[in-house]
């Protein structure tokens, strides 16, 4: 994979190795994964399940990055998830993130996109590799609700929090291996609530360029010092 760092002065002295901190979710790891990791390049994945803890989430992004200033650029996965990247500062080494809604947008490749899907079917509920495999699906949540609070109760919750839903689509990226290993667990969920079912085709370009380091309107680069801002993560 051909790294191609540059400073908001598009400034990176070409033929340097510069040091790379990668703070990842387990959403975007299979994605991260399949596009190659150099070996400048140090990785460090989160719990899907910090999604449902945003604070403490943010608490956990901050301490990382405190502890990754002796590397020369810091890139994160996370954007407007609950807004956990707000607040965060980088006092030492510059932040490049992508300005995308959540983990969604990142792989389908952009807001505009996935907006433009929303609005063909805003009762699409997607799923991608690493949210099967590391995260908590409807259908695991319903289950947990079950063995809490019984049958009535669990579908009550259920169809409060996803009742508005009536389609379960499959985001495929590159590098997916055992596609019907993940299309069967997409069936599952979707069966049970009733859903139909359909597929997407990832675009890896926007998280390729965050991982090259490239600035860009669908990128953003905060430089050392500054403080994450919800005014830098719009427009996107």
């Amino acid at each position: 994979m051909r790294m191609n760092y540059y400073r908001a002065e598009n400034s990176w002295s070409e033929g340097n190795a510069i040091k790379i901190k990668l703070i990842g979710c387990d959403s975007t790891k299979n994605e991260v994964c399949s596009l190659g990791i150099p070996e400048t390049m140090d990785c460090e994945f989160l719990d899907f399940n910090y999604h449902g803890k945003p604070n403490l989430l943010h608490e956990r992004l901050q301490g990382i990055i405190d502890q990754s200033q002796a590397y020369d650029l810091i890139i994160t996965t996370y954007s407007r998830c609950s807004n956990v990247v707000v607040g965060l500062l980088s006092r030492q080494v510059p932040l490049l993130l992508p300005k995308t809604h959540d983990c969604i947008s990142l792989l389908l490749g952009s807001n505009a996109r996935q907006l433009k899907l929303l609005r063909e079917n805003p009762g699409t509920y997607y799923f991608s590799r690493g949210w099967l495999d590391y995260g908590r699906t409807p259908y695991a949540e319903y289950l947990e609700y079950l063995d809490r609070f019984g049958r009535e109760k669990a579908a009550d919750l259920i169809k409060m929090l996803y009742g508005s839903y009536n389609k379960a689509v499959l985001i495929v990226t590159l590098g997916t291996k055992d596609i019907e290993k993940y299309r069967e667990k997409v069936r599952e969920i979707a069966d049970f609530f009733g859903w139909d079912v359909g597929e997407e085709e990832g675009d890896l370009q926007l998280l390729t360029s965050v991982l090259n380091g490239s600035i860009g309107q669908d990128t953003v680069y905060v430089e050392a010092g500054r403080t994450v801002t919800i005014e830098m993560l719009a427009g996107g």
